[in-house]
């Protein structure tokens, strides 16, 4: 009988015990968070790695205009497998973002089209369903110079091959007739030369009893001597007449002698001209040829300009400053900024 009353007391107690829970007042439930992962010192918020970045090595000169950069694999910290992809971007010197990608490959050719001879930098980061992983360190790169000849003359050197004159403050200045400066290039059918010019007055030829020349231009083979120079068919020279003040002079021949002809000389001579130098000022000179012809400008205004219908490409291409084969370049000049650059005409 003690035995079946223990029992009872047993079973009343865990009873009265769960009877007096359920009728406490029920706790209050604590709604779930959504939050994402929580973020890196560094703003992450992917685990994995950052990539490290491969080509273009730190401050690489490029040398074409296309524009290829590549990175390693990012490593994901838990997980294998993932299928991560890769934010690319370039900033300009500035720091700011000239172009981006976000794609599933480790190397990106860059859409835009960034500045030319310029510096610039890049980073790639790892991206998984809208997270992101710790950006790469950033290198730089300098895109591709588009000039064929790119030479200031106001830094003590030039990238062409000198015929005597000196380095001056402002430029390489020809002090005799026979100085210049040459520059062997690819043939080129479609170009601008530009280049500037102090220290000329008007008809600077008038004592020496010559029309001095600028520019010249042509096959370098052609420039030992005087009579080679003259008569050879690609020659081609801006002159300023000794017997005017604001007279100009262009022979451009485009593969022939003919006077008439074309192919042959491209002759114009002005007797005076909007333009007339003083050696106090420094003259912007711009000469365009293409498939079409050639035009001459010098501080924006145009001076002259003729048409052809056969190309101008001499082969072993030379472009010289003044024209020492015929002993025609100025005395005084200061040139720099001289820049050959191909064009679209």
């Amino acid at each position: 009988m003690k035995q079946r009353n223990l029992v009872l007391f047993g079973v009343s107690a865990i009873i009265a015990t769960a009877l007096a829970c359920s009728s406490a007042n029920p706790a209050t439930p604590v709604a779930p968070t959504a939050s994402g992962p929580a973020a890196a010192t560094d703003g992450s918020t992917l685990k994995a790695s950052a990539p490290a970045l491969q080509s273009p090595a730190n401050g690489t000169k490029l040398t074409s205009q296309t524009v290829v950069l590549t990175a390693g694999a990012s490593t994901p910290q838990f997980l294998t497998g993932v299928p991560l992809q890769y934010r690319f971007q370039v900033m300009n010197s500035a720091g700011t973002i000239v172009d981006q990608a976000l794609i599933s490959t480790t190397t990106w050719t860059v859409t835009a089209k960034l500045a030319d001879n310029a510096t610039h930098t890049w980073r790639v980061r790892a991206e998984y369903l809208g997270e992101a992983g710790p950006w790469s360190n950033t290198l730089s790169f300098v895109t591709v110079d588009p000039a064929i000849i790119n030479d200031p003359l106001t830094n003590g050197t030039t990238v062409g091959t000198r015929i005597g004159g000196a380095f001056v403050s402002g430029g390489w200045q020809s002090r005799s007739l026979t100085d210049g400066i040459d520059y062997d290039v690819p043939t080129c059918v479609s170009c601008r030369l530009e280049f500037d010019v102090t220290g000329v007055g008007p008809a600077e030829g008038y004592p020496f009893e010559r029309d001095l020349k600028f520019v010249s231009m042509g096959d370098r083979n052609a420039f030992g001597s005087f009579g080679v120079f003259r008569d050879h068919p690609w020659k081609m020279h801006l002159v300023q007449r000794a017997d005017y003040p604001s007279g100009w002079e262009i022979i451009w021949r485009n593969g022939g002698t003919n006077p008439d002809g074309d192919p042959g000389d491209h002759r114009i001579k002005l007797t005076s001209s909007p333009v007339q130098m003083q050696s106090s000022q420094v003259f912007h000179f711009l000469l365009d040829w293409g498939t079409r012809g050639y035009s001459i400008a010098v501080n924006g205004i145009t001076v002259m300009q003729d048409g052809w219908d056969h190309w101008y490409e001499p082969p072993n291409f030379r472009v010289s400053l003044g024209c020492y084969p015929r002993g025609d370049s100025f005395v005084g000049a200061i040139y720099s900024n001289v820049t050959l650059k191909k064009t679209n005409q």
